[in-house]
């Protein structure tokens, strides 16, 4: 008896640790997700966005460094020289002894840079900035790719039903077929096996269809950052036609444009850092400290100094000239960069637009066509019933069936699509509910 308790305990425990391991993804918690959960939880996990987020950490942290560059710096420095011969300066200090021991703290304060400081610090706030926009791009390619990846996997399940649908109507008007052989010998047996072929013909399309549907399922997981051996069910999607005049056309909020003013910017601010080589640096000192000759015999009292220090670069090889010159080259190339990427993605946007309007246009006939291929398929299975039609009139009734499910599918994915790439191009970004 006690044998059989373990292993029921055993069992128990085995059976949580298998459960607990299959919600690690998340994904087994809920039964169906809807587009917001899936957007909700790439948003939380995808590497993607990460990336993003560690360049902007970087970023924060650059301009904290460059910000420092304004205040005091102190340092503790220690130095050992064996000297060759003592020099009655430094007898003051050493003695007679050859070794010189030197400790001091040493406070610097710049007092003028020629605006480097402050043009590296414009400069890193500039590029924390494009940082910051870097992530909100990234953030739209990832809202776009679970968008695209969602409609294209309702999409293939809408061919899955379709399909469904139709087997049953092929298989129902093979079995009309075979009853009304059996009770007046027609259609004839060369019509029957052509029945029989076409409903042969929907199941192969229908296992093409659900084949479609297992693989769409793990792209919208990978759009998700999530490991694709899973599974995920969807919902059904809300009508969301919508007209042309209620979609984004302004450029103003797209980050990729946003990114590279803001690296422009950054790009003039390096130019009046190298600049500022042409100047003088000065920086006052102030020094405290010790020098003595015998390593743990400290007898001298301490010093201390205080000053200016002036440093004027007379000749550097053109070096500063070669830096201007450099960071002149990069503002252009950025700026041109601008000027090309803003044509570029004007014209995505207006041709997103058209696609849109050529898929909303589709999807009005496509409606009016499905609605009217149903009902012109239900009328010819009830007449093919009473032997009013033919076999082929019937099957070409359901092809057209068929067909006109795929278009109006497609046409609303296209729609879709297209608004998606709409949004992702103007920022529109997605509001979670």
């Amino acid at each position: 008896m006690r044998i059989i308790n373990r292993f029921i305990l055993a069992l128990v425990f085995s059976l949580a640790f298998i459960s607990q391991g299959s919600s690690s993804d998340g994904l087994l918690e809920q039964k169906i997700y809807s587009l917001d959960d899936c957007i909700a939880k790439a948003l939380k996990i995808h590497p993607k966005l990460s990336i993003y987020t560690y360049q902007t950490n970087q970023k924060k942290e650059k301009l904290r460094s460059v910000t420092a560059d304004y205040f005091p710096r102190v340092d503790v420095v220690a130095s050992y020289d064996r000297l060759s011969y003592v020099s009655q300066a430094k007898q003051r200090y050493l003695g007679g002894a050859n070794d010189d021991y030197q400790a001091d703290i040493v406070v610097t304060q710049p007092l003028f840079t020629g605006g480097k400081i402050t043009s590296q610090k414009q400069s890193a706030s500039y590029s924390l900035e494009a940082a910051k926009q870097g992530y909100l791009a990234a953030r739209e390619d990832v809202i776009y790719g679970v968008k695209a990846a969602y409609y294209k996997l309702i999409f293939v399940r809408d061919i899955m039903r379709s399909k469904e649908d139709l087997l049953k109507y092929a298989e129902s008007s093979y079995n009309t077929a075979v009853d009304l052989n059996k009770r007046t010998k027609l259609p004839r047996e060369e019509t029957l096996m052509r029945l029989e072929v076409q409903v042969n013909e929907v199941r192969q399309e229908l296992i093409t269809a659900q084949d479609g549907l297992t693989i769409a399922a793990k792209a919208l997981l990978n759009a998700m950052g999530l490991n694709s051996i899973g599974t995920i069910e969807v919902g059904d999607l809300k009508d969301d036609y919508s007209t042309l005049d209620d979609i984004p056309v302004d450029l103003a909020n797209n980050y990729q444009l946003l990114k590279l003013s803001n690296e422009v910017k950054e790009a003039d601010e390096q130019i009046k850092a190298a600049k500022s080589g042409f100047y003088p640096q000065i920086n006052a000192r102030y020094s405290y400290g010790y020098e003595w000759g015998q390593m743990f015999e400290l007898e001298n009292k301490p010093e201390w100094l205080a000053g200016v220090v002036v440093d004027f670069n007379v000749w550097d090889w053109g070096k500063t000239n070669a830096d201007v010159k450099q960071a002149k080259g990069y503002k252009n190339e950025l700026s041109s960069y601008e000027s090309l990427l803003s044509q570029e993605i004007g014209l995505d946007l207006e041709s997103a637009r058209l696609k849109y309007e050529s898929a909303a246009k589709r999807f009005r006939i496509a409606d009016t066509s499905f609605q009217r291929a149903k009902s012109s398929l239900d009328l010819f299975e009830s007449r093919y019933r009473d032997a009013l039609v033919t076999s082929i009139e019937l099957l070409d009734a359901q092809k057209a069936f068929s067909q006109a499910q795929v278009n109006y599918a497609l046409s609303m994915l296209d729609m879709r699509l297209a608004k998606a790439e709409i949004e992702k191009i103007a920022g529109r970004g997605y509001d979670l509910k």
